[in-house]
């Protein structure tokens, strides 16, 4: 056999070493080094970012703003900054680093196409990105001063979501990045500049060349243009597909007047931002690249809202994936999922009151309610499948991951959620399942099924009951659901005001902000609804002021969960944008808690008693008292609402209901003496 000299077994052993290292490093970490290289350069925002994209859109075909107007047309493409130079090309700001409190961000709803755009105002500029028709997107710009200040459009590597930028071409029209991707301007660039960056070429006025190749891809371009106002087209050469998901205007879908116009606005944007975050009919927990799955929990809270806030046949869509499917999410098989399954889709069933869905979706409903019983009796461990990816650190522990629930306890379901054992959550879900189950049931005539769901659900709450105050059963998931969505107390249980006025005076004291802030805002804004169903509407409204007050993208009305990269994929490692993230957003079953407790601040029924009761404005706050208002033609599962107040008169119209359920104003309504008028029709 012969043997290798010593020298080349070492280099052989050294040039495996590295292309191992190559191998394995990821685009996150060469971002990461190139930054440590190249301090002085200019760097994205990295924070704040917002999915702009058709509902039902494929991730490929979703772009990424950032505050300020720096956008990526899609994941790993590249990213696209405004930079702004003095008429002496000394820069003096960028689209990445002009502070948040000096932009202001919208959502405008002037799209043909019904996808919202975002208009942003800094001190140096205006612009509005567009989603202008498939894999096309149109940034509108116009420079505030141009005696004073000169723009210039930067496509480069790194960006809200950027990728390897390998080339870059300039053909006197237009700008071709990697072979794919096409940027023109509207006007003629007064000039062009087009680099390496790790060649240091970033910041430097170099001569003109007409390309680029960067085998590292760090290849930059820079389009200055010496005008007032001017438009920018990207354009991607692939094929582009249409969404899948049925969708109208991305709001919701009836009419409101009222003297803060930032309530509108919120309502809007959640609405808006969940939408754009569908891909295919499948709903997902928040911002798809750090959560590329359906999530049952998350997402059946933004189906209701999808539901209440009248974008029906986009729910209805939305909801075969829950009627099919009875366990998904990271987390696995959870015993919250029947129940909360049940709950969003009989809310969606009455909504359409269409007798094809009802049929449709009943013998999925009796198969969940089934799961119920199962854990309502289960003497050992239960386990059931469930369909989709786990998060990646839970991948090695299938098992525990199949566990919905243990041995019945005092009455009570031992179900799982969360990772751990929430027990009175799992069975407030679950009694909502089960009273949900019943009214459906009774549509069918099935006496018989009426009758064992109200029993079956009589048994639970008895249990809650005993189990509520135990230290066993503590657990701030209580707090989310005990009223709202569940119903299975209401505000006039004094031991739970007892807990959450002590709650609340733990995490708020006398301040309008938490003493902490928190990592699970879905938490925060679901404990504001049940404030808002106990006719406190001053926390409900903290809260809210609260969050509206402390934006992940200011205007656009996002919220965040965790702190970092909460439950990741790790997919945001394989591209050159969020780099260092601080938490997850958008957030999605936020939105959705925060959709749903503003529909319910307009109009909401109240279900504490036999028989359902209409509340009208629990969440109008005094001071707008002072001006008109009104609610037009907002449908709910009892019938079809609409309120008037003007001078002390509050008018409300009520088209469809089964009989005259009785109405009652909100507590700010109640305090003026307003006169209250109902018609039915």
């Amino acid at each position: 056999m012969k043997i290798l000299p010593l020298k080349l077994l070492l280099s052989l052993f050294l040039i495996t070493h590295i292309l191992e290292a190559q191998q394995f490093i990821n685009q996150r970490q060469i971002v990461l080094l190139e930054k440590i290289k190249r301090p002085d350069d200019l760097w994205p925002r990295g924070d704040g970012h917002v999915v702009l994209g058709e509902p039902g859109s494929p991730l490929s075909q979703k772009g990424y703003y950032e505050p300020g107007g720096s956008f990526s047309p899609s994941p790993g493409s590249f990213g696209l900054s405004i930079w702004v130079y003095d008429r002496a090309m000394n820069i003096i700001a960028t689209s990445d680093n002009i502070p948040m409190d000096n932009i202001q961000q919208e959502y405008v709803y002037d799209n043909a196409s019904g996808i919202p755009s975002i208009k942003t105002i800094t001190p140096y500029y205006t612009c509005s990105w567009k989603f202008s028709d498939y894999g096309k997107w149109e940034l509108s710009i116009t420079n505030a001063d141009s005696n004073a200040h000169i723009l210039a459009i930067v496509t480069r590597s790194v960006g809200p979501a950027g990728g390897p930028l390998t080339s870059g071409l300039w053909d006197s029209t237009k700008l071709m990045i990697n072979h794919r991707w096409l940027v023109t301007a509207s006007a003629k660039p007064s000039s062009i500049i087009i680099g390496d960056e790790e060649a240091g070429e970033l910041l430097k006025n170099i001569p003109f060349r007409e390309s680029v190749v960067s085998e590292n891809g760090w290849a930059f371009s820079k389009m200055v243009m010496d005008n007032n106002n001017f438009t920018i087209i990207i354009k991607d050469t692939r094929p582009q597909y249409k969404g899948l998901l049925s969708y109208g205007k991305t709001v919701q879908q009836f009419d409101i007047e009222l003297p803060d116009k930032r309530f509108v606005q919120s309502l809007q944007a959640q609405v808006s931002n969940l939408m754009m975050g569908y891909i295919g009919k499948q709903t997902g927990p928040g911002e798809p690249v750090n959560y590329p799955l359906a999530w049952e929990r998350d997402g059946a809270y933004s189906l209701a809202a999808m539901a209440k806030s009248g974008n029906l046949q986009t729910a209805r869509e939305l909801s075969i994936y829950f009627a099919e499917n009875d366990f998904f999410g990271g987390f696995g098989a959870e015993g919250d999922a029947p129940g909360s399954a049940i709950n969003a889709l009989t809310e969606v069933a009455f909504l359409l009151n269409d007798s094809a869905y009802y049929k449709w979706v009943w013998p999925h409903i009796k198969r969940k309610l089934a799961i119920i019983d199962e854990m309502m009796n289960a003497d050992h461990d239960i386990y059931k499948n469930y369909i989709g990816p786990l998060v990646p650190y839970l991948e090695k522990d299938l098992r525990r991951r199949q566990l919905i629930c243990r041995k019945t306890e005092d009455g009570l379901i031992t179900g799982t959620m969360d990772l751990h054992f929430p027990v009175l959550y799992i069975n407030a879900i679950s009694y909502r399942g089960l009273i949900q189950a019943s009214r459906l049931a009774a549509l069918f005539k099935d006496n018989g099924m009426v009758k064992a769901c109200l029993e079956k659900a009589a048994k639970i709450k008895a249990a809650w009951f005993n189990g509520f105050g135990k230290e066993e059963y503590d657990n701030e998931r209580n707090f989310m659901i005990s009223i709202w969505p569940s119903w299975i107390t209401n505000k006039d249980y004094p031991l739970f005001q007892q807990k959450i006025e002590a709650r609340h005076e733990a995490d708020w004291g006398d301040s309008s902000s938490p003493k902490e802030r928190p990592l699970w805002t879905y938490f925060t804004v679901a404990e504001a609804h049940q404030w808002l169903f106990m006719d406190h509407p001053e926390n409900t409204w903290k809260t809210l002021h609260y969050f509206w007050n402390n934006q992940c993208s200011p205007g656009l009305y996002t919220y965040w969960e965790g702190n970092g990269e909460e439950n990741s994929f790790r997919q945001w490692e394989n591209y050159r944008g969020w780099i260092k993230p601080k938490y997850v957003t958008p957030h999605y079953w936020t939105a959705s808690e925060m959709a749903l407790l503003q529909l319910d601040m307009l109009v909401y029924i109240d279900e504490s008693k036999d028989d359902y009761q209409f509340v009208i404005g629990a969440g109008i706050p005094a001071e707008w008292l002072k001006e008109n208002m009104s609610v037009k033609n907002y449908r709910t599962k009892a019938g079809i609402v609409s309120w008037e107040y003007k001078k002390n008169v509050l008018n409300v119209t009520i088209n469809g209901a089964l009989k005259k359920y009785s109405v009652r104003p909100g507590i700010s309504f109640k305090q003026a003496n307003t006169k209250l008028n109902i018609v039915y029709k």
